[in-house]
């Protein structure tokens, strides 16, 4: 890993690149941008050859506070991206390509010319690590998935680093963020204490790993939910009791168990250090808090081989886009056939983990087909009919809600697709699920489903009867909150509006009742969505027409970190006060009033109260020049 810092003379040019005269004004040249990899290790960045350097091209990028540098390949795809965000004239994001797609970002948060924050993206995955002492290693992890947090936990046994391991646990402030009753804390405590000397234990047993171990898989059970009225704490609790990874070192494959995890805010946490091998057979895994619930995972010796070829495919796939519908159906449907070998040799709990597998590669296959190939969607069709005549009623009801939404989006894949048609079909299937599965997994999901494709077609009453449904009888699905939203929002005309949170960038506590007096436009925004740009501008030309009449308004972001919603506005200013809290559409802004599409706009009247929770933007003007007539 290249760790190079700026130079004097790249940083002499980022110092000038507002206009000065130098030689350097123009920017730097192609081999300096390429002097800099991630500071992260295992980062696949595209890096062109030495034969194609000359055929590169530095582009100078200006936002509307900043500017940058953007090196495309000879393809013209994007290479490198560092940019100044802040218009202090020192790059402070560094984004890193691969065939195209940006997969690594690194920010300086705090203006000090320093990354304190990594993020992954893309096909490289979805982590935000945080580096609070800037010696560019990851302190905390921010956001994290049980699958990544099982390639750091390899990677720090490779490496005997337990400060890496560290950054993966919970600590204190977590702890209070979940809010434990007192024994679930004093246990999670205890775990955490002896820690480091399992984690010694476990490295001085796997001295032989190496930096050419390669992780393969990860093996989770369904996560549980521990409601908060069963545990004595302020909050359900998410968690995995365990996970097996499977490594290759030296030809063969091995295990090691990851220990417990729970889920803090974005982050999977760990309470436990790793331990080597699969747990044995007599070794119980509690699924809802009761370890008489049945045996760990086992991993027989004739599965080892069918995992390996697992790898093999998912190696297979590497820096090719999924986006792609045939390359989606072929890779799908290769490890549906591997998942089926695996499924025919297990038994038990563990063979229903590979059939749910094997159920979303054929969905996921079924919805990349094209329209006049329907073999994929038979297949899980056959899957689903014969768990109903032969597997659990929550197998089978797993299965079939893949099998649902492989059909609902190959009719919308039609070419000149019958909507309102579709919509109702649609409706009339989720209808079925929930009343046959309704202790599915799934089931919360349906019920959401339901409730929005009725408030979409109009049908209002039965969409509060469905949300009503989803928040009074699955109170331990996270959806319960956010059906509970969705009630709130559709009873919310004629009603005062409440709306307070930090303001983006500054973290400054905001209050719409500082408001009082004015017409307010509320507006749920975020920088993936495409009619956003095109709404700001007819946002800015009402505020430039309305403001001195008592106009104002309000944003809030649901983008997945500040960055993104920053550098939207800088190419989009817009007068307004823009809200933002972590957690994107499931953040506490978002689920207030049960935002389930964007963009979403309130209109809100000089006393408070809502005059509308559906205006359009292109009837926004009337009801503002109505509100002022009055």
């Amino acid at each position: 890993m290249v760790t190079a810092r700026f130079g004097a003379r790249f940083l002499s040019a980022l110092l000038l690149m507002a206009g000065a005269t130098s030689a350097w004004a123009a920017g730097p040249s192609v081999e300096d941008l390429l002097k800099y990899r991630p500071k992260q290790e295992g980062v696949e960045v595209s890096t062109p050859a030495e034969n194609q350097i000359a055929n590169c091209k530095v582009e100078v990028i200006k936002g509307e506070k900043g500017s940058g540098y953007l090196l495309r390949d000879p393809d013209g795809r994007p290479v490198r991206r560092f940019f100044d965000s802040d218009g202090d004239r020192y790059i402070d994001v560094w984004s890193y390509f691969l065939n195209g797609e940006e997969v690594y970002r690194e920010i300086d948060t705090n203006a000090n010319r320093k990354a304190d924050q990594f993020r992954w993206m893309g096909s490289a995955g979805s982590k935000i690590g945080i580096d609070l002492n800037e010696d560019g290693k990851i302190d905390r992890w921010e956001m994290i998935s049980p699958e990544e947090v099982s390639q750091e936990i390899l990677a720090a046994i490779i490496n005997r680093d337990f400060d890496r391991l560290k950054a993966l646990m919970v600590n204190e402030a977590d702890l209070k963020t979940l809010e434990l009753s007192t024994k679930e804390a004093a246990r999670i405590k205890e775990k955490l204490a002896g820690a480091q000397e399992k984690f010694n234990n476990t490295t001085a047993g796997l001295i032989n790993l190496s930096n050419k171990t390669q992780w393969m898989h990860v093996e989770l059970q369904a996560p549980q939910c521990i409601p908060a009225d069963a545990s004595g704490g302020g909050k359900d609790i998410f968690r995995y009791k365990g996970g097996t990874i499977l490594y290759q070192n030296a030809g063969k494959a091995d295990f090691v168990q990851t220990g417990e995890m729970v889920l803090v805010a974005r982050a999977w946490k760990l309470i436990d250090a790793p331990s080597p091998g699969h747990a044995p057979m007599d070794e119980p895994v509690a699924r809802n808090g009761n370890a008489n619930d049945g045996p760990a995972l086992q991993i027989s010796e004739e599965i080892k081989p069918l995992l390996a070829k697992l790898q093999q495919i998912d190696e297979s796939i590497k820096g090719q886009s999924l986006g792609d519908p045939a390359t989606a159906v072929r890779y799908n449907l290769a490890r549906a056939a591997v998942l089926q070998e695996i499924v025919a040799k297990s038994a038990g709990r563990q063979q229903e983990d590979w059939i749910r597998q094997m159920a979303d590669c054929l969905s996921a296959a079924a919805q990349n087909s094209p329209a006049n190939d329907n073999s994929s969607y038979q297949r899980i069709v056959a899957l689903s009919a014969q768990l109903l005549k032969s597997g659990s009623a929550k197998l089978a009801g797993y299965v079939a809600y893949r099998e649902m939404s492989a059909d609902y989006t190959r009719r919308l894949n039609v070419e000149k697709p019958e909507i309102a048609k579709i919509q109702e079909y649609w409706r009339e299937r989720l209808k079925k699920f929930v009343s046959d599965f309704p202790s599915a997994d799934d089931a919360p999901d349906a019920l959401l489903q339901l409730g929005m494709v009725s408030e979409f077609m109009g049908k209002e009453p039965e969409a509060k009867n469905w949300y009503a449904k989803l928040a009074k009888e699955y109170t331990a699905s996270p959806l319960a909150k956010k059906a509970d939203g969705c009630l709130r929002r559709l009873e919310l005309e004629g009603k005062p509006i409440e709306l307070a949170g930090p303001k983006l960038g500054n973290q400054i506590a905001f209050d719409i009742s500082q408001m009082s007096g004015k017409i307010v436009v509320v507006y749920y925004w975020a920088s993936w969505n495409g009619q956003c740009a095109a709404d700001f501008a007819k946002l800015k030309a009402l505020s430039l027409q309305y403001k001195s009449k008592g106009l104002e308004l309000v944003g809030v972001n649901l983008d997945n970190n500040q960055v993104d919603a920053v550098n939207f506005l800088q190419n989009n200013n817009l007068d307004a006060v823009q809200l933002f809290q972590q957690g994107a559409l499931d953040s506490p802004l978002a689920q207030q009033y049960g935002i389930l599409v964007l963009p979403n706009l309130f209109l809100v009247g000089k006393d408070g109260k809502v005059v509308s929770r559906s205006v359009q933007i292109t009837g926004l003007e009337d009801e503002i020049k109505k509100l002022l007539s009055n």
